[in-house]
């Protein structure tokens, strides 16, 4: 890991006070402020920093170091990589607007590298103030807590995915999280912009460049999703949403290009669509 540290960059002359940026942040309804309430203002001066600048690139933490602090990501996105026994290291999430970073570090060290996938923002929290607060407000143990259980569930559900799910069924899934993500902090869920390279998607669900590029084409000539470059659209919801029931029958949406019919193979792909069509177009995210 090549990337640089980003500690000794985050702090900066002349930066906005952590409650004017707060009241600026899109994100402010689902972040510490609205979980404080009424405390927010005096509480967040010992708690909260403004949000400081990280470059792409960048380490923002180091796995294994001592956690002072934890972050929120106030915009950009991030990555999360761990090592693994040959001395590589592996991607096991990815964060952005709203995220939280290195909440491990509540155990005292960090357990994952966080590198910034591009040009990136960040408000930093200072752990002994966070636990002396949270030890004097309920609200805010509640929580913290959700949050790690929230990383605890999607976790296991990455492990069921690689352990048990065709490439096919883990790149769905990875479009329809970020989907669900978008939607829960009132952004658009059926189109937006991958932050992340296709590499280290394939990283992330465990296959390679090639077969992410491909399954991508495949989803696009069923007409389930549009691609420029790394914007998405998703299509239809519901046969996305399909293509994880194993059950479902075997219905192949017509090709967008070219105009004749195609089956999407590796696997034999299954859709919901003839089971239920009024059911997909309700669920379809935008139809």
């Amino acid at each position: 890991m090549n990337a640089p540290c980003a500690a000794q960059y985050l702090r900066q002359a002349h930066a906005p006070a952590a409650s004017d940026a707060c009241a600026m942040c899109f994100h402010r309804r689902s972040c510490l402020p609205s979980v404080l309430g009424d405390l927010a203002p005096a509480a967040l001066r010992d708690v909260l920093g403004p949000p400081q600048r990280v470059a792409k690139g960048m380490r923002l933490v180091v796995a294994g170091q001592a956690a002072p602090r934890v972050f929120i990501v106030h915009n950009g996105a991030f990555k999360s990589l761990v090592g693994v026994a040959d001395g590589r290291q592996r991607i096991v999430g990815f964060q952005e607007a709203g995220d939280w970073l290195g909440l491990e570090g509540l155990s005292g060290v960090y357990r994952a590298d966080v590198v910034a996938l591009e040009h990136s923002q960040v408000c930093e929290v200072d752990l002994l103030h966070l636990e002396d607060l949270a030890g004097r407000t309920p609200a805010l143990q509640r929580y913290l807590c959700r949050a790690m259980a929230q990383a605890l569930v999607h976790a296991q559900g990455q492990q069921f995915a690689l352990g048990s799910m065709h490439v096919r069924e883990r790149l769905v899934r990875f479009l329809l999280d970020l989907s669900q993500r978008y939607a829960q902090r009132g952004l658009a869920p059926a189109e937006f912009t991958l932050r992340m390279s296709r590499e280290d998607i394939g990283d992330y669900l465990g296959f390679r460049l090639e077969t992410v590029s491909r399954v991508f084409t495949e989803l696009h000539r069923a007409g389930l999703i549009e691609l420029a470059r790394r914007r998405v659209r998703i299509i239809d919801r519901g046969a996305l949403d399909g293509l994880l029931d194993t059950g479902a029958p075997a219905v192949v949406r017509p090709a967008v290009a070219p105009a004749s019919s195609r089956t999407l193979r590796d696997g034999g792909l299954r859709m919901a669509r003839a089971a239920a069509p009024q059911a997909s177009r309700a669920s379809a995210v935008g139809g």
